[in-house]
């Protein structure tokens, strides 16, 4: 499956699920990848990997996020070290609860705040993330399996949800 057709099915499932459990699941992920790391395991890490990967991609969609700026600070970021990538990983669960916070008390500058700090968050975290692949020698084909096994996975139980309703 092509990184494309990967997008897709991603995004699609982003949209069936909303944006309230996607970050929930976003910073699950996120902490199921700093378990990983701890237990430098390649092949669970990789599985880890593409799930952040696939969650940040839906955080940029349902949010609106600006890749320019994501992408801008994932290229800032040129020193890694192992202990400050645990910092990096749990980033972006500071800035979703920032942009809840903003959300309940129904602020807008709050929001684009929390927005703003979720870019960054995010753009340092894919840097970080290109940074594990390469430590723990995780080929980026094996990341684009592992997405298009959980993106079809994902896209099979929603059809099987959506039967059930039917039904």
């Amino acid at each position: 499956m092509s990184d494309k057709e990967i997008s897709e099915l991603n995004l699609k499932s982003a949209e069936h699920y909303g944006l309230q459990l996607q970050m929930n699941q976003f910073t699950e992920e996120l902490a199921e990848l700093i378990q990983a790391i701890a237990e430098e395991n390649p092949a669970h890490i990789a599985e880890e990997i593409a799930d952040v990967e696939i969650m940040g991609e839906q955080m940029e969609y349902l949010l609106t996020l600006d890749k320019d700026v994501i992408k801008r600070y994932a290229n800032a970021h040129e020193d890694h070290d192992a202990r400050m990538c645990f910092w990096f990983l749990a980033a972006p669960v500071k800035s979703i609860n920032k942009l809840r916070r903003a959300d309940l008390e129904a602020s807008t500058s709050k929001r684009n705040a929390a927005k703003h700090s979720l870019e960054l968050a995010i753009g340092a975290l894919t840097s970080y993330l290109d940074w594990l692949v390469e430590r723990f020698g995780i080929s980026i084909e094996e990341i684009r399996e592992i997405k298009s096994y959980k993106v079809q996975r994902t896209r099979d139980r929603i059809e099987q949800e959506n039967q059930h309703d039917r039904n």
